[in-house]
C-alpha cells in the first residue's frame, strides 16, 4: 500500500524501495507464493515507469511463472503477458512480443469478451507485430478489430486511441497496395489528432506525412503538396521550441 501511494504520487523511487521490502517479506511465505507474483508484477510496473525496461521485463517474467502455476489461464496471467509485451515494445522488440500477445488475446477474448478495450489494446499491438513480420493480412485483421472496438467504446472525434488504430491500419493497407482504402482512414486520424492534440502536434504531422504518400499514389498531387506544406510548418515550429 505504501508503494501504491508513492506510485500514485509519481515518487517511483520510493515506490520501488517499498516494493523491494514487500518482496522480501512475501518470499518468507515461499518463493512461489502468489503474493510474490503480485508484488513482482507491481514492481515491474514501477520499473517501467522509471524506464528500467530490462528490470521490468525480468520482474514480469518471474511473476508470470508464479501466476501461471497458481491460476492457469486467468485475467492475472493475461495481464502479466500484456505487461511483458508492452515493455518489449518499449525496448523495440515488437516482433518478439507476439507470443505474449497471442496468449493475452486468447485469455482476454474468452474472459473479457471480444469488445473489451483491453482486448483492443492487445489487438493493436499484435497488428503492429504482424506488420513488421510482413504478415499483412493478419495485421489488417487485428487492426480492423482494434479500430472497430475503439470506435464502439469511445466514439470518433474525441478518441485518440482510435486515431492510433486507424493510422496503423492505414500503414498496413499501404503495404498491401490498398491506397484507396487507406486514404479515408488517414483523413479521419488527422481530424482526431488535430482535435485532441492541436494543430501543432507532431503526431498530426506524422499522419499528414503518411497521408501524403497515399495521395501521391492516388494521383492527388495538389492535396499532397498542401499537406506537405502543413506538416513541414508543424515540424519547423516544434524544432524551434
Amino acid at each position: 500500500m505504501e508503494a501504491l501511494r508513492a506510485a500514485g504520487a509519481q515518487d517511483y523511487l520510493k515506490a520501488e524501495q517499498a516494493l523491494l521490502k514487500a518482496l522480501k517479506e512475501a518470499v518468507k511465505s515461499g518463493p512461489d507464493d502468489t503474493r510474490v507474483g503480485t508484488t513482482l508484477n507491481d514492481l515491474g510496473l514501477v520499473y517501467r515507469a522509471e524506464r528500467k525496461y530490462s528490470e521490468a521485463e525480468g520482474a514480469y517474467r518471474r511473476a508470470l511463472e508464479i501466476m501461471e502455476d497458481a491460476y492457469g489461464d486467468s485475467i492475472d496471467v493475461g495481464n502479466v503477458n500484456f505487461n511483458i509485451a508492452s515493455v518489449m515494445f518499449d525496448q523495440g522488440h515488437k516482433v518478439e512480443a507476439l507470443p505474449n500477445l497471442r496468449r493475452t488475446l486468447g485469455i482476454y477474448d474468452r474472459l473479457l469478451g471480444s469488445t473489451s478495450p483491453k482486448t483492443a489494446d492487445a489487438l493493436c499491438m499484435a497488428g503492429e507485430s504482424y506488420r513488421l513480420l510482413k504478415r499483412l493480412p493478419e495485421s489488417e485483421a487485428s487492426l480492423r478489430r482494434c479500430a472497430d472496438i475503439r470506435e464502439t467504446n469511445g466514439g470518433i472525434l474525441d478518441n485518440p486511441d482510435l486515431a492510433d488504430a486507424l493510422n496503423s491500419l492505414a500503414l498496413t493497407m499501404v503495404g498491401e497496395g490498398k491506397f484507396s482504402a487507406a486514404e479515408p482512414r488517414l483523413r479521419i486520424a488527422e481530424r482526431i489528432r488535430e482535435k485532441t492534440f492541436g494543430i501543432t502536434s507532431v503526431l498530426l504531422a506524422q499522419t499528414m506525412e503518411d497521408h501524403v504518400v497515399v495521395l501521391k499514389e492516388l494521383g492527388r498531387d495538389k492535396e499532397a503538396h498542401q499537406l506537405t506544406a502543413m506538416s513541414s510548418a508543424i515540424r519547423r515550429q516544434n524544432k524551434s521550441k
